[in-house]
């Protein structure tokens, strides 16, 4: 058996979206962008209806108003009051119980994120069928004018961006902050030997990030307006051009630039870290990109309820089992889904993991705690023991589980030479089984066959990475006539990781991306350069916001707003606090009553006085915009990708096309937005 070898810890919590998670960011995306397209063209609407007949007709133009746009709207309008009144007055007729979100009371409660689901349901589809006429008719004229684009004016206006903002010198300026590539972190820092490519691609993602987004939202933020004020742009919307091609070509040429930009100083970062010779473990640990097979975890014990046992921990991401042999508490990790050829050219897969050790007593020194490991696919169930100080699992099917054992027994024997009435211990003999020997020839087999495999005494330290190899024969077993996902069970574990702590006195604490299989591996630099195109939907998100707000505002304020609505993306999880409202303090209306009234925050709320019921009535409408003002905010964390690629994981594209979906998703109505601004500037007819 080959030495266990060294891997990342990366925390996971928040999985990255997926392909199966479209339908749903789709519905969502329908019901949060249509209800700001509805307000959007309710005002919109008001303000073109009610125009005098008497105004100038450039102005009559700019605000046109089509029988599509007024249907759209009365079906939008019909389909939101329903919504408002099944909502308020019949809220149990068709709720959205697949999308009912869990907020945290407590500030270091760990909830984790689940991405949107499509639901069916009668209130949702009111919400996403009313989002949709919205988006239509606010959208008519944005479509229209999309139609007029000619793709030789928009490379005209994309070429004179590029340009300008060549001539500017703004990007050049910021370049002085790549010194600090000239240099190898560990010249700087002390840094441990296995940290090493750790802290380099952390500094260089930093140094990047800061040298591209801030010279990207500071061009694309003046652009415009600078046009405006030194009357540049006259000379542009006299010629046949659609006002849009000049928001769109604005972006289009700031994002060819800063793309270049960002390959340029990709590369160099790469070819930093390739040839400053990085230390060997920080090599043998993260300079790789392991393409990790993970599960589903749960805690289960006697006790029905059990999940996990809370230490006190500030951040409770992981929770904890108790240490003893008789404890029955087990962390399970559930695997759905198997690869097909995840058993085929070897003899076993690796199972890595990495736990934090919560000592209730001092131990033995310089020992760490020993795990038991036992895998078992879906053809050998095993249950919880029913008698107390009993921490051993059964097998559900008990003939089984005795067949088991007289065949490892005759197995042993035969291996070994001895006569059938020789008595062995299987388990201690296949125990210390490496691959490519023979007794793991007969752990293969086994397997194979039972569906079963344990190790035990597997010692672990603190936050110490450690893996083990898990024979294939279970996974050929477990895909032998593998169970189809039924009404009942829409997914059913075809292998199940169980995991015990054997030590007195120790909780062992686990989170669901501690443990997975590990399914292969790929290059790191490869990894890299996938890992930056996180980097690049960053840089367009803030060209984007930055060009949509610089349609109408000044240049300064539009930087201003732009670093406003993405420094929020890094908050958005506080804001999300915010908007839940189930703080033990309550909002910002309770907190002045209470700083007015000098009481406690935690001091016995009279529920039935006015000042109490307006209180609580402000707070409430005060979260119902926060989370409305969440829906505007890019959801920043979830294109950031340097900690695969610092932990040596795969960062796989189907992540990264999700990236782009969201993106487009999420700047679509940022340029609608963009479009109708630009067009009811008066700036020349």
């Amino acid at each position: 058996m080959t030495n266990a070898t060294l891997f990342g810890m990366l925390i996971i919590d928040r999985d990255p979206f997926v392909y199966a998670d479209f339908w749903g960011l789709v519905q969502a995306w329908f019901q949060d962008a249509g209800g700001f397209a509805a307000l959007g063209l309710f005002a919109y609407l008001a303000y073109a209806l009610s125009m005098p007949a008497a105004q100038a007709e450039s102005a009559k133009a700019r605000a046109g108003v089509s029988p599509f746009m007024l249907s759209m709207a009365v079906l939008a309008l019909i389909l939101y009051t329903v919504y408002a009144f099944l909502v308020t007055v019949f809220p149990n007729i068709g709720p959205d119980l697949a999308n009912a979100k869990i907020y945290a009371s407590d500030p270091g409660q760990y909830i984790k994120y689940v991405p949107p689901k499509f639901a069916w349901n009668l209130q949702p589809m009111l919400l996403m069928v009313g989002g949709v006429f919205a988006l239509l008719g606010i959208g008519e004229p944005f479509a229209r004018s999309l139609a007029k684009v000619r793709l030789r004016r928009l490379w005209a206006l994309t070429k004179l961006s590029f340009l300008e903002a060549i001539r500017s010198k703004v990007l050049w300026v910021f370049l002085i902050a790549l010194i600090p590539f000239m240099f190898p972190a560990k010249w700087f820092f002390p840094i441990k030997a296995e940290d090493e490519l750790r802290s380099t691609v952390a500094i260089t993602t930093f140094f990047m990030n800061f040298i591209l987004l801030v010279p990207a939202g500071f061009l694309a933020a003046f652009s415009i307006p600078s046009d405006i004020k030194n009357q540049n742009i006259y000379t542009i919307v006299t010629k046949p051009v659609e006002r849009f091609e000049l928001v769109f070509g604005r972006f289009i040429g700031y994002t060819i630039l800063m793309t270049a930009a960002l390959v340029a100083m990709t590369t160099v970062s790469w070819l930093f870290i390739r040839t400053t010779g990085v230390d060997e473990k920080a090599k043998e640990e993260t300079l790789k990109a392991r393409v990790p097979l993970r599960g589903t975890m749960k805690f289960q014990s006697r006790k029905a309820d059990f999940a996990g046992t809370n230490v006190g921990r500030e951040f409770d991401y992981r929770q904890y089992i108790a240490g003893d042999s008789s404890s029955p508490q087990r962390a399970i990790w559930s695997f759905n889904f198997l690869p097909s050829g995840i058993a085929q050219g070897r003899d076993f897969v690796p199972c890595e993991f990495t736990f934090d050790i919560f000592q209730m007593t001092k131990g033995v020194e310089n020992r760490g705690v020993d795990l038991v490991v036992r895998v078992v696919s879906w053809q050998s169930p095993q249950v919880p023991p029913t008698e107390l100080k009993d921490g051993t699992w059964k097998w559900v099917d008990t003939a089984k589980e005795q067949q088991y054992q007289d065949e490892a027994k005759q197995m042993v024997r035969e291996l070994k030479g001895l006569a059938a009435t020789d008595d062995v211990n299987p388990a201690s003999a296949l125990a210390l089984a490496k691959p490519g020997s023979k007794e793991w020839d007969i752990v293969n087999k086994l397997t194979e066959k039972y569906g079963f495999y344990e190790i035990s005494g597997k010692e672990i330290f603190d936050y110490h990475p450690e893996s083990i190899a898990v024979p294939v024969g279970i996974f050929k077993n477990a895909l032998k006539d593998a169970p189809k996902p039924t009404k009942e069970n829409p997914k059913p574990a075809l292998v199940q990781v169980q995991v015990k702590c054997n030590t007195p006195g120790q909780m062992l604490g686990m989170a669901e991306g501690d443990l997975y299989l590990l399914e292969g591996e790929r290059t790191f630099d490869e990894n890299y350069f996938k890992a930056s195109f996180g980097l690049w939907c960053r840089l367009c998100f803030v060209i984007g916001l930055a060009v949509a707000c610089s349609t109408y505002l000044a240049g300064i304020i539009s930087f201003l707003a732009m670093i406003f609505i993405y420094g929020c993306g890094y908050a958005v999880d506080h804001i999300s606090d915010m908007a839940s409202g189930t703080s033990y303090a309550g909002g910002p209306l309770r907190a002045v009553k209470s700083l007015l009234g000098a009481e406690q925050p935690t001091a016995q709320v009279d529920a039935a006085s006015a000042i109490a019921q307006v209180t609580e009535g402000g707070d409430k409408f005060f979260s119902w915009v926060v989370r409305r003002f969440v829906n505007m905010i890019p959801d920043v964390y979830s294109f950031s990708w340097s900690g695969f690629v610092s932990e040596g994981f795969n960062v796989p594209v189907e992540y990264l096309v999700m990236n782009f979906v969201v993106m487009v998703g999420y700047l679509l109505p940022w340029f609608i937005l963009g479009y109708y601004l630009i067009r009811s500037r008066e700036v020349a007819e």
